[in-house]
């Protein structure tokens, strides 16, 4: 009876909260909400009292070359004691410091969950055949992961031009963004993302009877059997492994279905979607406690990127130190290293190269996955050398390194002052004794003659897009470097950066922060506004009303006095693509993570509240003059807010989080019995129930709802004791909530564009007029 009357007194009392529940300020509806969060060690938001700073954890790390200790100080601050750890080590002649990185507030974690609704859109069943329109292969569920059997495959449709249909960048954002949410407590992101993988894998495996093509196909070359499994098959590398057992195929699609619709060229991989997807696949594997059936699957896939998007372990180049550098191809068959003669001869534009490929976070998740998650058996799987002696895990790991380490360095070589990036760059170190370029490897450095192809300063371009300009291939640089900077900020800031010729060059200090920075540095110095100030950029007397054209100044360069830096040497082409698409603008506010020294840690969050609230995320569809929900525009934003968000968490702090000899999210049960599969969309939660039910219904019930008060309790209780910081962040949030009134009218056209159509991205000449003129229709000021 007792059990009862508790009961009851508790469900009246959640009942009387749920008003004060819903009128939370900045809350939104979510279709879930997140089952953890991360831990006040690993990642926090809070102001301290002391000092201004805006993180409960910083830390400092100091290096110098005079000893052979790096100094790291830790101070953690709550409101009753501080705890400061120090350990020494160093590594250069430069002292630096390394402070925390920052996240936007409730606007734009509110903006980030409305982006990815509108998101998921896009993802589609892809079986069973004839029910509903299959535009990827089917692959056999013999010898796959038991994580993936029963589940039903989904696939991201793209739109607009090369990137119509389904291709591997869209399923490589869709995996990423699926595995990062995963591994934050998200069963619906866990099974979205393991459908989204089975779709992988069919592309992987290839269809049955298409014009030659025999599985695995992967990305090789078509009707030629070994092309994707054999190294020495062109292209060079490997993009498809068998486990041990011989069925299951695991490794890196061609990059775009249906086959038909490229003339034949739909073959070969694409590293930008590789990269994203492999890390969402890391990420899975985390989320469901590392089964060894998926880490195996997930690790074969970690040594076809390294193969067939790298070049490992062959194609390389050795700089005068002995430092052997890698160089991310653009695809299986093409970029980077890729010689541009002999047997494995380019199949496009020779020794091109795009910075928005680049993506350091993940090559150092890929490193750090494989350390930890090596056994004796995968060594069957690594490629061997073209002279026939086996590679090696260490091999595999410093491959990893030195993409890294180039990356930075050519990024350093082909960029401005203001963040602008190259589309498209050269990156030519020929090797070969008659100058042919036909060799693997060699002495040379990738970045002497950047961004130009050689000394007689040739050019190259794909996609679509032009060399030399800040336009969307560059776009994602942003927020590739961003995730860098959050995931492995002490790591990211410490690059060896070299000179033309090849060797260290101490003078030059550049890195992760250094490179968001100036995109940071940007905004401040030339916005009309001050994004750091609430209410300061988007107000009513602008025309429309809560136009962000004062943000937009700081890329402008159509004005009478365009703002400088927008191109230099390393961006030589001309102006950049217009910040008013969303694809071009939203990268950009990610930068806003790295601290910046001339702003505080509450004004980086205030700008990035700004930013979040340029678009009316209240509605179904989102309103504004940078809103649109195309697929590549939607695709950038939907990133952007989600490191801004704070929604990346390091791998390490997942294995924290969730300890390899548990399953968070699917009973070990579950996975190990093969006739009881988790269906995508399923919503038995009998396991979870059934631990938390201790002996009798009402009893069990009676804890739920007691739990239920207590988080309704301190939910109320941090809104009215929240942080000033959080109080702005509100007042930013609120401060636009008529913006859809303004807006709605005017912006419906905007809102809703039409797909692009003349390349994998859009936005290019007709379409920025089109846009123009648009903004010309609407009264926008920019100048």
């Amino acid at each position: 009876m007792l059990v009862k009357h508790l009961l009851l007194f508790a469900v009246i009392v959640q009942l009387l909260l749920a008003e004060v529940w819903a009128e939370a300020p900045g809350r939104t509806a979510t279709a879930e909400k997140r089952a953890t969060t991360l831990t006040e060690s690993t990642a926090s938001t809070t102001i301290t009292s002391t000092n201004t700073t805006f993180t409960s954890t910083s830390s400092t790390s100091t290096s110098s070359s005079s000893t052979s200790s790096t100094t790291t100080s830790s101070t953690t601050t709550t409101s009753s004691e501080t705890t400061t750890t120090t350990t020494t080590s160093t590594s250069s002649s430069t002292t630096t410091t390394t402070p925390p990185h920052v996240f936007g507030g409730e606007a734009t974690t509110d903006a980030f969950e409305a982006w990815l609704r509108q998101w998921r859109k896009f993802y589609r069943y892809g079986s069973p055949c004839g029910l509903v329109a299959c535009l990827v292969p089917l692959a056999p569920e013999r010898g796959m992961p038991q994580a993936l059997k029963g589940v039903r495959p989904q696939v991201v449709i793209s739109e607009g031009g090369a990137a119509g249909g389904v291709v591997s960048e869209g399923m490589g954002y869709g995996i990423m963004i699926e595995g990062l949410e995963a591994v934050r407590g998200s069963r619906d992101a866990l099974e979205r993302g393991l459908a989204l993988v089975k779709s992988w894998l069919g592309m992987v495996y290839g269809p049955a009877n298409f014009e030659g093509w025999v599985h695995p196909f992967g990305g090789g070359l078509p009707g030629n059997a070994l092309s994707s499994e054999d190294l020495l098959t062109w292209p060079y590398g490997i993009s498809s492994i068998r486990d041990l057992t011989g069925p299951a195929i695991a490794g890196l699609p061609a990059w775009k279905f249906p086959l038909d619709q490229c003339d034949g060229d739909c073959n070969g991989t694409a590293t930008d979607g590789d990269q994203d997807a492999l890390l969402g696949m890391i990420y899975l594997a985390a989320a469901l406690g590392y089964p060894d059936d998926f880490v195996d699957m997930v690790m074969r896939t970690v040594i076809t990127f390294a193969s067939a998007d790298l070049g490992f372990p062959d194609i390389y180049r050795t700089l005068p130190g002995g430092e052997r550098i890698f160089v991310p191809k653009m695809g299986s068959s093409w970029g980077g290293l890729t010689p541009d003669s002999g047997a494995y001869k380019t199949q496009q534009a020779p020794w091109c190269y795009s910075p928005g490929y680049f993506g350091p976070a993940h090559y150092r998740t890929f490193r750090d996955f494989a350390r930890s998650r090596w056994r004796p058996k995968f060594k069957s799987y690594l490629p061997k050398h073209i002279n026939s002696k086996p590679s090696t895990l260490e091999e595999l790991l410093a491959a990893f390194d030195g993409a890294v380490t180039s990356g930075y360095n050519i990024l350093y070589y082909s960029s401005c002052y203001s963040g602008a990036v190259s589309n498209w760059v050269g990156v030519k170190a020929a090797c070969g004794e008659d100058g042919s370029g036909s060799g693997l490897n060699c002495e040379g450095v990738p970045w002497k003659y950047t961004p130009y192809v050689g000394s007689e300063k040739r050019t190259c371009n794909a996609s679509g897009t032009a060399f030399g300009q800040f336009g969307a291939d560059a776009s994602r640089a942003p927020w590739r470097i961003a995730m860098d900077h959050v995931l492995y900020r002490n790591e990211s800031r410490l690059v060896t950066m070299y000179d033309r010729d090849g060797k260290v060059d101490e003078s030059i200090t550049f890195g992760s922060q250094e490179y968001l920075n100036r995109i940071v540095g940007q905004y401040v110095r030339h916005s009309k506004c001050n994004g750091g100030k609430a209410g300061d950029c988007l107000t009513p007397d602008s025309n429309p009303p809560y136009s962000p054209w004062k943000l937009a100044t700081a890329w402008d360069s159509h004005r009478r006095d365009p703002v400088p830096d927008l191109t230099c040497d390393g961006v030589p082409a001309g102006r950049p693509d217009n910040w008013w698409g969303g694809y071009m603008s939203y990268p950009t506010f990610s930068a806003f993570v790295a601290p910046f020294a001339k702003i505080t840690p509450e004004e980086s969050t205030c700008w990035m509240d700004t930013f979040s609230c340029i678009c009316n995320v209240k509605t179904d569809m989102p309103t504004g003059p940078i809103c649109k929900t195309t697929y590549f525009d939607l695709s950038q934003t939907v990133i952007s807010t989600m490191i801004m968000a704070m929604s990346l968490t390091k791998i390490e702090d997942v294995q924290q989080l969730f300890p390899p000899d548990t399953m968070p999210i699917i009973t070990k049960q579950t996975l190990q019995n093969g006739n009881a599969q988790l269906p995508v969309g399923s919503s038995d939660d009998t396991a979870i129930w059934a631990r938390l039910l201790p002996g009798g219904a009402f009893s069990g019930l009676a804890v739920l709802s007691a739990l239920g008060l207590v988080m309704r309790l301190v939910y109320v209780h941090r809104n009215w004791w929240s942080t000033e910081a959080r109080r702005d962040s509100r007042r930013v949030l609120h401060g636009y909530d008529s913006i859809e009134q303004h807006h709605q009218h005017h912006l419906t056209s905007l809102a809703n564009g039409s797909g692009h159509a003349l390349s994998r991205h859009p936005l290019h000449s007709f379409e920025v007029q089109r846009m123009e003129q648009d903004l010309a229709a609407m009264g926008v000021d920019r100048l």
